[in-house]
């Protein structure tokens, strides 16, 4: 008897541990830790300035295609005085000034109108590599997190086999006392409860582990305690494979992002171009010379000259470096054209993948869903043989470790099936 309590004490002992894991743990939903890693993490933080500064480049390419302004002012004072015809006097200061509009157009213009589509598609292939940073993280979070709910079952699991354990080392020592067991059933139960102990230790260190991932993920301390507010069920995906491909290619920020990256090497081969064609200058200046400071801004013809020049400049000494630059363009579009078919067909793998993942993980649900039953059933049939003589304590063991396999690959399963339509929402660009 002394044994029995014995084992009482270290086994409260090790299920109390548990509850101080989670004592005073932060409690969090899914879309709590979604929305704080998302604020936290350094890769969503990096592509969303990128993104920004892209927006910036923009209003640059348009800034490129405005003139050049220009303003001059000037002061003179001359000796001996020269006789102002217009005023009927003698002066001894003049007032000059001028305003100049100019601008240059690469390639007749072609450059500029290039740069500026490459800039927008530079943009949007920024906004798509925030979005898959996003989806990323998104993932990486549902991972954890249905890791973190999984981790939590398995320990309860474990602590009801370190109960039944307990249960079962009192019966047969109970029994062993009174003289209808043997030794040897002690002794198995013995070591039975030891190993659920040991179980359960090992799934309470997997528990913690995947406390600290989460919160890495998350940016956060991995010495937080985090708490996980939602059992982990069986979350319905109702679509078909071709329903998740169509919208997969058609909202994958992966594949969206390659589509950009296309445009925007086809936009820098239009530039390429544009350097075998010639530069554009155009230029508009007024001028004008007085006598008094306050007729600088009359723009009276009787002082002021305008002008009027356009110029066409080739750079005939570059031809190879624009040659070479063209060439190199041009393999750079045929570089993006494969990476554009290559990420297709890596999203339509991802796809099929999930799809297919999650109907596996489906059919196992249903068959750990009925493997669960056959062995509860199962183990309170020996259970009842047990009590009436007719089975032996190894019968009632391998029928409780049958029970906890059965259990753990149940929750293996909901697992894994969360996992796919996590993936699959990621492929299609949810």
């Amino acid at each position: 008897m002394r044994l029995a309590r014995s084992s009482t004490v270290r086994s409260l002992l090790i299920l109390l541990l548990f509850s101080f894991i989670t004592a005073g743990a932060e409690v969090l939903t899914l879309d709590q830790c979604i929305d704080t890693a998302l604020k936290n993490n350094y890769g969503v933080i990096a592509a969303r300035n990128t993104y920004d500064a892209s927006r910036g480049q923009v209003f640059t390419a348009w800034g490129d295609i405005l003139p050049t302004v220009s303003i001059s002012a000037g002061a003179n004072r001359n000796w001996p005085a020269y006789f102002d015809v217009y005023n009927n006097r003698f002066r001894t200061d003049s007032y000059a000034g001028s305003l100049n509009f100019s601008q240059s157009y690469g390639g007749l213009g072609l450059y500029h109108y290039a740069n500026i589509n490459r800039r927008y598609h530079e943009r949007g292939s920024a906004f798509y590599g925030l979005s898959s940073a996003r989806s990323g993280l998104v993932l990486q979070v549902k991972e954890g997190y249905y890791n973190l709910l999984k981790a939590k079952m398995l320990v309860d699991v474990a602590a009801d086999a370190v109960k039944r354990g307990e249960e079962r080392l009192r019966v047969a020592q109970s029994r062993y006392d009174l003289g209808s067991a043997s030794m040897s059933d002690v002794l198995k139960a013995r070591v039975q409860f030891g190993n659920d102990k040991l179980d359960f230790l090992t799934q309470t260190n997997a528990f913690k582990t995947a406390q600290a991932y989460l919160a890495f993920v998350m940016g956060s301390d991995v010495n937080t305690e985090i708490e996980v507010e939602e059992s982990l069920s069986k979350k319905e995906a109702n679509i078909s494979f071709d329903q998740a491909l169509r919208e997969a290619l058609a909202q994958n920020p992966d594949y969206r992002k390659a589509r950009f990256e296309l445009y925007t090497a086809r936009d820098l081969r239009l530039i390429s171009y544009s350097n075998f064609l010639p530069n554009l200058s155009l230029s508009l200046t007024h001028r004008t010379n007085v006598s008094e400071l306050g007729e600088l801004t009359g723009f009276s013809e009787r002082d002021a000259s305008y002008g009027a020049f356009a110029s066409l400049s080739f750079n005939i000494f570059n031809g190879f470096n624009d040659y070479a630059a063209l060439r190199a363009a041009k393999k750079n579009v045929q570089t993006s054209g494969e990476n554009l078919e290559n990420t297709q067909n890596s999203v339509a793998l991802e796809v099929r993948q999930s799809f297919l993942d999650l109907q596996l993980a489906e059919e196992a649900i249903k068959l750990s869903d009925e493997s669960v039953g056959s062995a509860q059933e199962d183990l309170n049939l020996v259970r009842e043989k047990y009590n009436l003589g007719a089975a032996t304590i190894l019968e009632v063991l391998d029928a409780e470790v049958s029970l906890k396999q059965a259990q753990t690959i149940q929750v293996q399963a909901l697992f894994n099936y969360n996992l796919a339509v996590a993936k699959l929402e990621k492929a299609m660009g949810r």
